[in-house]
């Protein structure tokens, strides 16, 4: 039987974790946000609105990847809450102080 205090080092991995995947989904996204801003209100043409649909699929993978590598090495691959929303509030606080910083 585990203690709290034993899965602290889970629950801090699993936040570096996040905060790894949760920078390259926002550099993966960022070329959209950049574009968005340019376009103020238009509509992107076919071929920017595919190119950011791919760069959105590749940030969802990296996200994806980044969580089942974590656990795989924060706990040798278990699922659980508290793990998952260590993973969650990384990559939340990623979007949060990037997107603050670097789009304003």
């Amino acid at each position: 039987m585990r203690n709290a205090l034993s899965e602290l080092p889970v629950l801090l991995c699993c936040i570096w974790g996040g905060l790894a995947a949760g920078g390259a989904a926002f550099l993966l996204r960022l070329p959209q946000k950049i574009s968005e801003r340019r376009l103020k209100g238009r509509r992107a043409r076919f071929g920017p609105r595919l190119f950011f649909a791919l760069c959105d699929t590749a940030a969802a993978a990296a996200l994806t990847a980044g969580l089942a590598l974590t656990l795989l090495h924060a706990n040798g691959g278990e699922l659980r809450l508290f793990a998952v929303c260590g993973f969650v509030f990384g990559a939340w606080l990623v979007s949060r102080t990037l997107g603050g910083l670097i789009l304003g």
